[in-house]
């Protein structure tokens, strides 16, 4: 047996998000405060313009 749970257990789903996963003091938590990041999105290459 790998669990110790009952099949009822087992079957129940929990939703996380990344937030929760990620401590408020971690390095990438910085950086987004720091960057734009929807600013630099617009920063993308868009291809040959097309006459």
């Amino acid at each position: 047996m790998l669990s110790k749970h009952n099949s009822i257990q087992r079957d129940q789903l929990e939703m996380i998000t990344l937030d929760q996963l990620v401590p408020a003091n971690h390095l990438v938590r910085k950086m987004e405060a720091a960057i734009n990041l929807k600013k630099m999105a617009t920063w993308t290459w868009q291809g040959p313009k097309m006459a």
